[in-house]
């Protein structure tokens, strides 16, 4: 957690001051919400282990899943500007995260100039990859959907020391599907077509990704 959440080369000292800002770690089971949309916002979130899923009710009360965060992600860095969080959190499996006083955060970035700049990557790489995403879903079929974000879980899993070929879905087809603006039929379909096309092995919530080239291929493919 230490290569995604921390900056490099920072004295001994400030580390240790850096550990004693994270509180201790907090075990949390299926449905244990973080924080409610709406509620006020006061720490930022490291999960330890585990799969969280961040959603937002619109004013017709229906839910629109935002995000997945996986070990070694920070949780609640949205809610900054806003000063409440924008989403309700909850944990897909067992899972562990830390906390951290944002106010305290702030503090301590002023004395380890780092650590400012780390959290602004942080906070520009979440900008970045929202944008990407949009932009990127606006022109894609549903199978390129699908096949994107595979790919990025993949990337994601690689980058924390994971398998990038071989993990757990912790997410349903009813939360992928919210998040992809799919149905879970759709997903569900997309998944069996996958797999009869070789481009992965699933059983239950496992998934192998047996030709990632070919997923790649799938996401670069001119629509239709």
């Amino acid at each position: 957690m230490s290569q995604i959440c921390l900056p490099l080369g920072i004295a001994k000292t400030d580390v240790e001051l850096l550990e004693n800002l994270i509180q201790s770690s907090e075990t949390l089971q299926v449905n244990d919400a973080i924080f409610q949309q709406g509620e006020r916002f006061s720490k930022v979130y490291a999960v330890k282990s585990g799969t969280f899923k961040s959603s937002r009710i619109d004013g017709q009360g229906n839910e629109h899943v935002t995000a997945f965060h996986l070990p070694g992600e920070l949780i609640g860095l949205d809610g900054i500007y806003p000063d409440t969080y924008s989403s309700t959190t909850i944990a897909l499996d067992t899972a562990v995260l830390c906390s951290m006083d944002y106010d305290e955060l702030t503090q301590l970035c002023t004395s380890i100039p780092a650590l400012q700049r780390q959290l602004l990557r942080l906070l520009s790489r979440d900008i970045y990859e929202s944008y990407k995403a949009n932009a990127e879903n606006a022109d894609h079929t549903a199978a390129q959907k699908l096949a994107s974000f595979l790919n990025n879980l993949s990337t994601r899993y690689e980058l924390r020391g994971y398998s990038a070929l071989s993990f757990n879905l912790a997410m349903s087809r009813q939360d992928i599907a919210s998040h992809l603006g799919l149905t879970p039929e759709t997903v569900s379909r997309l998944l069996k077509r996958f797999k009869h096309d070789g481009l992965i092995d699933i059983e239950n919530r496992h998934i192998e990704l047996k030709d990632a080239g070919g997923l790649n291929a799938l996401i670069a493919c001119a629509n239709g």
